[in-house]
């Protein structure tokens, strides 16, 4: 169920900091922190998370988990909000109407006297029922992305240029980037076929050709890299000839901007 709540747009920025995006960029060297052990650490509560995108053509379906029996919320930069509870196995689902618009939502839970748990990241929900997780210093993270073939579906960077890409791949197969036919990172989808690379080197302005290559196959992609320059509040969403741009502002007063590629076949 949809409702609107009494009060102002809240900034994304707040939004980012109150699902614990801060810290150093993980392009840096950075690393999020997090309990090495949860179990150990007294009041630890794993946080909520999104598995599931369908889209269908009255709405969007998002399912994912949380602690059972919680309350599940997901808020917008202005305030909109949907509710929905997860069931006794932690389960939960909420329906979205659907939108021509890139919508962002922070996603959290309840966890009693009134402790709310929020989740990593801003969700980005693409008119195509695509979602994305934007992460703080770091590269997006692509729910439910799916690719035999090695797919890039992200790119991040920030003023300086430094940058990580995310993508799809076959599990726990070995991958290049080249960037303008330079090696630039290296590594190895997961077990879910999902894979980051940190960019070696900033990215420099300009049409710059992105091939990412797997043992599963090759992908190029030519891509437009801009500075974010200066834009209203706390986020700018443009629509590109093969992608979405958004360009937001970090907890840490940054400017970060996440290029969502088209899906090719």
């Amino acid at each position: 169920m949809s409702k609107p709540v009494l009060f102002l747009a809240v900034p994304l920025v707040l939004l980012l900091t109150a699902c614990g995006q801060g810290g150093e960029p993980a392009w840096r060297g950075g690393k999020a922190k997090a309990p090495a052990d949860p179990e150990s650490v007294a009041g630890y509560l794993r946080p909520p998370s999104l598995a599931m995108v369908r889209a269908q053509a009255d709405g969007v379906s998002l399912s994912g988990r949380a602690q059972p029996g919680v309350p599940v919320r997901l808020i917008s930069p202005s305030g909109q909000t949907y509710d929905t509870r997860a069931d006794s196995a932690g389960a939960w689902t909420v329906r979205l109407p659907p939108s021509q618009e890139v919508r962002l939502l922070a996603l959290s839970m309840s966890a009693g006297q009134d402790r709310v748990v929020p989740a990593q990241g801003v969700l980005a929900l693409l008119p195509d029922g695509r979602a994305i997780q934007l992460r703080a210093g770091s590269s997006a993270e692509p729910i439910s992305a799916i690719s035999d073939a090695p797919r890039l579906l992200t790119i991040d960077y920030d003023a300086d240029g430094a940058a990580s890409v995310a993508g799809a791949a076959r599990a726990d197969s070995g991958l290049a980037l080249r960037i303008d036919r330079t090696a630039r990172a290296s590594g190895k989808a997961d077990s879910r076929g999902r894979f980051h690379l940190v960019v070696a080197r900033p990215l420099t302005s300009g049409v710059s050709r992105f091939e990412v290559a797997g043992e599963s196959g090759e992908q190029a992609v030519d891509v437009p890299i801009s500075p974010a320059g200066m834009f209203e509040g706390s986020h700018r969403i443009q629509r590109l000839a093969k992608a979405w741009r958004i360009d937001w502002v970090t907890p840490g007063g940054g400017v970060q901007t996440t290029l969502i590629l088209d899906v090719v076949p």
